[in-house]
């Protein structure tokens, strides 16, 4: 599908959202949304994520939404998996207790410099949280709203969290208008992808788009898997380190290093400068072979990885394999760029 076509269907599914719906809040006054209309950039298709299912469920912490993808096509620049999410309509319903939506298009906005304020928001918002006293994930949502630019949400007459800091609010909205058309992408930042949920009801109305945040896929080892999605493997013989591999140019970020230890195994990361894993669910994914004959043939779904899933970068154990599969949700974030 072109951006063209992408875009006339986006823009009529965000009509139905935003004509019918609520967002996790009850009273909400919905406006119309062709006023708004000329504000929505092209969105672009994921190629193999035009059919995906998506989990649903409240973090409430780093972030709005925990969302769970799967039904990827095994060549699809994006991976099933664990992703950190928000709400990108203020007045639209959706299922936050496990809900599992299916028939989703995924939409990304990398290369739209239509999206850098989001995409600049997304990358700094645990800068944020860190450095702007009060700011938690609800002050980041409220940005998201903001900055989307919908005139129907105004952050002091649609209170949907009732004890919003609007001072840290605002500082960060300013920071982001004041910086984020500067924004300029490099492989391993983080860019938004749209799930577009309006194919499902919730309540017997259009479901809500969900904002996914999309990091970089790293892999570990120096073997290349098989298949039509890009991936590396770890072979011990090959030695106890071996490089970390990002995106699919397999731009060269960093070590990992298998080594024994007292008759277990532990991984280390070693990562180049400004980069890092991403602040997501499970961020670090590893599963171990027993020989070279259950090395999958093709990119292994990040659920089936059972040896190791979390966030560790250093001291991880894990059985003692010849092989192992090593995922990362790799992050490139130099803090220069505020």
């Amino acid at each position: 599908m072109n951006n063209k076509s992408a875009y006339k269907m986006i823009l009529s599914l965000f009509l139905v959202a935003f004509v019918l719906t609520n967002c996790d809040v009850q009273d909400a006054n919905v406006g119309t949304f062709e006023d708004a209309a000329d504000k929505i950039p092209n969105f672009t298709v994921i190629p193999g994520a035009e059919n995906v299912s998506v989990k649903v469920e409240r973090n409430n912490s780093n972030a709005y939404f925990n969302v769970n993808l799967g039904n990827l096509s095994g060549d699809a620049e994006i991976l099933d998996g664990d992703f950190l999410g928000w709400c990108a309509h203020w007045s639209a319903p959706i299922g936050t207790s496990g809900e599992v939506y299916d028939g989703v298009t995924l939409y990304s906005t990398l290369g739209d410099k239509n999206w850098n304020n989001l995409n600049y928001l997304l990358n700094h918002r645990q800068y944020f949280m860190d450095n702007v006293e009060g700011a938690t994930y609800k002050e980041i949502q409220a940005a998201i709203w903001a900055l989307i630019e919908f005139k129907e949400f105004d952050v002091q007459t649609n209170r949907i969290f009732d004890n919003l800091n609007i001072d840290a609010f605002n500082k960060i909205l300013r920071n982001v208008r004041e910086r984020g058309s500067l924004f300029r992408f490099k492989p391993g930042m983080i860019y938004a992808v749209f799930a577009d949920m309006s194919v499902n009801e919730t309540d017997g109305e259009s479901t809500q788009t969900v904002i996914v945040e999309r990091g970089e896929t790293a892999w570990g080892g120096n073997s290349e898997g098989s298949g039509p999605g890009w991936w590396w493997y770890f072979n011990v013989e090959d030695g106890d380190t071996q490089y970390l591999r990002a995106g699919r140019q397999s731009e060269l970020i960093g070590t990992v290093t298998v080594s024994a230890n007292n008759g277990d195994c532990v991984v280390n990361f070693d990562f180049d400068e400004f980069w890092g894993v991403q602040n997501a669910l499970q961020a670090v994914k590893i599963q171990g072979y027993a020989s070279a004959g259950n090395i999958p043939t093709m990119r292994p779904p990040a659920g089936h990885f059972t040896a190791y899933k979390g966030d560790l970068v250093d001291d991880i154990s894990v059985g003692c394999y010849p092989f192992y599969a090593i995922h990362l949700d790799a992050w490139y974030f130099n803090p220069g760029t505020l």
